[in-house]
């Protein structure tokens, strides 16, 4: 799951933005980053929304987010 996101997130924010939000708010939820599973996701979408709006705005975050939130049912993010 955690390189999904990354793959998710890396074009919009670049990867060593990507990499530090995941590394971030997953130390905020006491979570390694490797252990994040689909049950996580929704809350740690709802986390970064804030952060992400400003690389992408609020309707960007917000549609972002929101995805991020479905990844685990997704075989593959777009």
């Amino acid at each position: 799951m955690h390189q999904q996101l990354l793959n998710y997130l890396t074009p919009m924010v670049g990867e060593t933005t990507a990499a530090n939000l995941l590394k971030h708010y997953c130390a905020r939820m006491k979570l390694q980053v490797e252990q994040i599973d689909p049950r996580h996701l929704p809350v740690l979408a709802d986390s970064m929304r804030p952060m992400l709006a400003v690389w992408l705005g609020s309707a960007g975050a917000a549609r972002v987010a929101g995805q991020i939130a479905q990844l685990g049912g997704k075989e593959e993010a777009r």
